[in-house]
């Protein structure tokens, strides 16, 4: 009888394990499918934020070109006119498809400055179509640099809450997963281990359970002692390892560099100061861009960690180029490219800015997937070093002339 039981409770277990391993594995190809969407949402978030990042510098650019003398008023009015209608419809889109609880307060504010932003775009073209370009100049070049960035430092942080929220999803995605197949594994191991013995253990014979029934019955005085059974250890869980942390910026080493940039002389001390620089960055490669002396394009002047094959592909970059490096120098603002691959580099470009205006961009090939904070002030702290010693490159104009 009991071994039918047991043949029994065999047989539900592995119907059980088996509805149970198929379970898994469906819910293995959800949880798959969900992480590839995440991640793909987050990239295409990603890649909107940077898009609003280029539609607000060319947004500027084009008010400072309606109010510039010699400029044609009407097609630069009329495109920023269109770029404001843009930037409104994409901040919309990102507001309303938003599911992330904290960044909606900063979507809320974005709209507002962007609003104000328009505003003042709007009374800028009413007074230059009044001939009044002097007021005009005023607004778009005083009042505007408020709104623009307050609606930069909104967008940054609206993008920061929105890929933490991403990043969190994802990681209890895996957590539960996980959790999944620990039980679908655990399952199996037992059902595995119930079958191993129910074909080890032979049926009793009918004498050796007549046997064994007259053994196990009670002796005539049955003594009890109570024994009290010592509790069981308690074993905890080790902590995990906590992650390595993130590089440090020295600032000792940081401030030598300074002091040491202040005191060149030589163009041929540069090549030894930019190696420092890449220490002090933790960066695999640095270049300092010079820009022509109409704004057109960059050179790249002074390098280190490039060999020469790669300088020689890399050649110029036209300022109105989609890469970090010609939006640095567009915006005149730091700008960053981050990595969440794992093993991958991280970018920073940081403007070189005079009181003449933007004459080149440094670059930083970071072995962080995603400069700091730190870092990116480090980084505009050199390049505010390096600006006194640089200044437009007139071959570089030359060759956009040619071409």
């Amino acid at each position: 009888m009991a071994q039918v039981l047991r043949n029994g409770y065999v047989t539900l277990l592995l119907v059980v394990t088996l509805l149970v391993t198929v379970g898994t594995i469906f819910a293995d190809f959800r949880f798959d499918n969900a992480i590839a969407g995440a991640r793909a949402s987050a990239w295409s978030l990603d890649r909107d934020f940077g898009s609003i990042d280029v539609g607000i510098a060319d947004f500027r650019g084009a008010q400072a070109s309606y109010v510039a003398t010699a400029q044609g008023t009407d097609f630069w009015t009329r495109r920023a006119g269109e770029l404001g209608d843009q930037l409104t419809s994409t901040l919309g889109r990102l507001r309303a498809g938003s599911t992330t609880a904290a960044a909606k307060p900063h979507y809320d504010a974005a709209a507002s400055a962007l609003e104000d932003l328009t505003g003042i775009d709007k009374r800028a073209r009413t007074l230059l179509a009044g001939d009044q370009r002097l007021l005009a100049s005023d607004l778009v070049f005083v009042d505007a640099l408020e709104a623009t960035q307050r609606l930069t430092s909104e967008l940054a942080e609206a993008r920061a809450r929105e890929l933490s929220a991403s990043d969190v999803s994802l990681a209890q995605s895996r957590r539960v997963r996980l959790g999944v197949n620990a039980g679908a594994l655990g399952l199996l191991l037992l059902a595995a281990v119930l079958v191993s013995r129910g074909q080890r253990e032979p049926a009793p014979s009918p004498a050796a359970s007549t046997a064994q029934m007259i053994r196990d019955l009670p002796p005539p005085v049955k003594v009890t002692i109570a024994t009290t059974a010592a509790p069981a250890a308690r074993i905890l869980p080790s902590p995990p390892p906590s992650p390595p942390p993130p590089p440090v910026v020295s600032l000792p080493d940081a401030a030598e560099l300074c002091v040491d940039l202040a005191r060149v002389i030589d163009g041929r001390d540069m090549p030894a100061l930019l190696e420092r620089a890449a220490g002090v960055l933790d960066a695999k490669g640095v270049i300092v861009w010079v820009a022509d002396t109409v704004s057109q394009r960059l050179r790249p002047s002074l390098t280190h960690g490039y060999p020469d094959k790669v300088l020689s592909r890399l050649g110029t970059l036209d300022i109105e180029a989609d890469n970090v490096t010609s939006l640095s120098f567009r915006s005149m603002r730091p700008q960053t490219m981050n990595s969440t691959e794992p093993g991958r580099s991280g970018a920073v470009a940081v403007p070189l800015v005079t009181s003449s205006g933007c004459t080149g961009v440094l670059s930083a090939e970071t072995h962080e997937g995603t400069p700091t904070p730190e870092l990116i002030a480090m980084a505009k702290i050199i390049a505010a070093q390096l600006a006194t010693l640089i200044s437009p490159d007139d071959t570089v104009a030359v060759h956009a002339a040619e071409a």
